[in-house]
């Protein structure tokens, strides 16, 4: 559980979006493995869907800028956006430290 670990795991999972692995982007939610596999489906196309967006279909880059961690195995990582038309936007997201490694909650 560090702070470096968390990072990279929340830049891997946005670079999956980058790389259009929506359905690798999907079994990154801590909960995924139990999914109905109609809703995982789903889940996927509505994240290629999002992506498909004017507004998220350049974005390029991703790096995590700041991160918390808790003592109950949670992190929150900040992470900014960067497009391809020098714009960037910050999103946060919420990790689990599982078994298998950090998970998006």
């Amino acid at each position: 559980m560090t702070h470096e670990a968390a990072r990279e795991a929340a830049e891997e999972f946005y670079s999956m979006l980058i790389k259009g692995d929506y359905k690798g982007f999907v079994e990154g939610y801590v909960d995924a493995e139990n999914m109905p596999e109609d809703f995982r489906s789903q889940l996927t196309d509505a994240t290629a869907q999002f992506m498909a967006k004017d507004d998220m279909r350049s974005l390029c880059r991703v790096e995590a800028t700041s991160d918390s961690l808790s003592e109950d195995s949670t992190a929150y990582v900040m992470l900014q956006l960067h497009f391809n038309d020098s714009t960037s936007e910050q999103v946060g997201l919420s990790l689990i430290l599982t078994e298998d490694g950090w998970k998006m909650k």
